[in-house]
């Protein structure tokens, strides 16, 4: 079964293409998922980047864009950063699959480091710059340590680091083929603002 995961989990990523854009919300999936967000402070997630960095949230969660309910990326994350700013793991696991071969500005295939956790589910960090991952398949990781550095690879408007979270379920293999397998909703126990739903537009800052 973990190998059928990790099948799914690495053909995604041809599906992840976001254009760094302000996105209109869909209203229907935030008053939807609402309350599935947990209170910052009971929150296992870091922000994905260091401790007094701060950065714009350009796209944020239920968009009608490429955070969509259709794409199963609803609870994504577009944080724009310059090529080459370190990132940091937002929880600790273990690196289920990584790729760093692309170049920046290729606007075709994407650099990632894919991370294994606990209860299964399995972080995303995508666009990483070329030769910008630090870290091996197998290598436990802890939450805060750098794993990579950001870039600008992949179907996107500008450099930015995209992260999400998905939870696998037999979604992911209907019918004995790959289906998508479901983001799940994140909030952060170190972001300033210290909001429950981060709010696409706002700067954020990781305490």
């Amino acid at each position: 079964m973990y190998h059928r995961i990790l099948i799914v989990i690495i053909s995604l990523l041809i599906l992840i293409s976001c254009n760094s854009t302000t996105a209109k919300i869909d209203e229907n999936c935030m008053m939807q998922n609402a309350s599935r967000f947990i209170e910052p402070e009971n929150s296992l997630y870091n922000l994905p980047f260091g401790i007094g960095e701060s950065y714009e949230l350009r796209q944020g969660n239920c968009t009608f864009h490429t955070h969509s309910v259709e794409n199963k990326t609803e609870f994504a994350f577009d944080f724009i950063m310059d090529i080459g700013t370190p990132i940091h793991a937002a929880r600790s696991g273990q690196v289920a699959a990584i790729e760093d071969r692309f170049f920046d500005g290729n606007n075709g295939e994407d650099n990632y480091i894919i991370i294994a956790h606990e209860d299964k589910t399995f972080s995303y960090y995508v666009h990483l710059t070329n030769a910008g991952v630090t870290v091996e398949v197998g290598e436990f990781v802890n939450q805060g340590d750098v794993i990579g550095y950001s870039g600008d690879t992949g179907m996107k408007a500008i450099p930015h680091l995209h992260f999400h979270v998905i939870k696998p379920n037999e979604e992911c293999f209907q019918n004995g083929t790959l289906g998508i397998c479901p983001s799940i909703p994140l909030s952060f126990k170190n972001a300033s603002p210290n909001d429950k739903i981060l709010n696409q537009g706002l700067i954020y800052t990781a305490l």
